[in-house]
């Protein structure tokens, strides 16, 4: 049995890297799905049976998130009966994906919590490496114009949704600095690449996110790195405006105010229930008929497909995602999924709103975050990493 549970844990550690890394240099994103069902998905629903009683403790341990987290899952799927989705079952389908994922890392953080953060520090440095290749391959192979957004290689292809991914690959560099010169060097090689990712996929939202999740580590730390590190993103903010201001202000605000008073709107037609999960809708507003096909903000999203109870439990996970993580904010891995949850939530008010889809970008600012939030409170208490910061040697 113990082989058995060995080799479950090193498959979904597999699995885990593939759905890091395999975003950017998986061939096809075919290839990246059918990878994460024999790396992740089987061998998750396998690890419920085996290691069923980690799981009724970590609920015992954060009985506030894990109520939450089950309740809205429990909620999305029942929504089910009354969606306007062509097949519920696929729908059906996608919420145990979601299941598979946050109990296959839950379980990986109870039983080889160090898997977890190492494989931040892997992810940051294949990522960080597909993003010199993205801009190699975008702007001096294809010869694009350096005002043209970058689409990155693999499913990274999404400028905004590529570039929020990328914020979070600096917050987990900026967490795994190397103490050796050489290793130091190639650290900041790759850090600058992640930071013109970000910075070339022309996103707002992704680039404020970075700012705030930089800025709230540094909270964090306190001291007089909170100061200097205001001062410095302040003077890097000022001097990327005057910059570059005409391509700043060029797109105004996106109908992103007008969308989320549609979005109320369709709300309120139908507060308690929602439309459904899975359900096709259009968010029309009077200076866009074309209207768009999702509110460009997580938490209407959620309203308008699950009602006030669907959004009440989402809001109440998110809050509770961030006690959990304040409460570790001690811990270096507390840190690590502190940054991540900030970056994240600043995503989820612009862009990221599709909740259900199968494994994508989006997934690294919707439900990752979430993950990690599970994979902390997993985490034994004799398996705690330094204090501080982690050096990557």
């Amino acid at each position: 049995m113990r082989i058995q549970a060995t080799g479950i844990m090193l498959l979904i550690t597999c699995g885990y890297l593939w759905f890091l890394m395999g975003i950017a240099w998986a061939p096809s994103n075919k290839i990246y799905q059918q990878a994460l069902v024999v790396l992740l998905w089987l061998p998750g629903l396998l690890a419920m049976v085996i290691f069923r009683k980690h799981l009724l403790g970590i609920w015992r341990k954060s009985r506030l998130f894990c109520s939450c987290l089950v309740l809205f899952l429990a909620w999305a799927a029942l929504s089910a009966v009354w969606t306007g989705a062509e097949e519920p079952s696929r729908e059906l389908k996608r919420v145990l994906y979601v299941v598979l994922f946050l109990v296959s890392l839950a379980l990986l953080g109870a039983e080889q919590p160090r898997r977890i953060w190492q494989g931040l520090s892997v992810g940051f440095v294949g990522l960080a490496f597909a993003c010199f290749v993205s801009i190699y391959l975008f702007y001096i192979r294809d010869l694009q114009p350096i005002s043209v957004r970058l689409e990155g290689v693999g499913q990274l292809g999404h400028p905004i949704l590529g570039a929020y991914v990328m914020a979070l690959v600096v917050i987990w560099g900026a967490r795994f600095k190397p103490s050796r010169v050489w290793p130091c060097i190639i650290w900041g090689v790759l850090m600058l690449f992640a930071l013109a990712f970000v910075l070339l996929g022309q996103s707002r939202g992704a680039i404020l996110a970075l700012i705030v999740g930089v800025f709230s580590l540094l909270l964090l730390r306190g001291g007089r790195a909170v100061w200097l590190g205001s001062a410095a993103i302040m003077l890097v903010c000022w001097v990327g405006y005057e910059l570059f201001a005409p391509l700043i202000l060029a797109r105004g605000l996106s109908y992103r105010p007008e969308i989320f008073q549609a979005s109320l709107d369709m709300f309120l037609q139908n507060p308690l229930l929602g439309l459904g999960i899975g359900t096709d809708y259009r968010v029309v507003t009077f200076n866009y008929p074309e209207g768009f096909d999702h509110t460009h903000n997580s938490f209407t999203h959620a309203a308008v497909e699950l009602g006030l109870p669907g959004v009440a439990l989402w809001i109440g996970l998110w809050l509770s995602a961030f006690h959990i993580a304040w409460r570790h904010r001690f811990s270096a891995e507390g840190r690590l999924v502190f940054g991540t949850l900030v970056v994240s939530l600043v995503a989820l008010q612009f862009d990221a709103a599709s909740l259900w889809g199968t494994p994508r970008a989006e997934w690294f600012v919707i439900w990752f975050p979430l993950a990690l939030t599970l994979a902390l409170v997993a985490q034994p208490h004799s398996d705690k990493l330094r204090h501080v910061c982690i050096e990557a040697s």
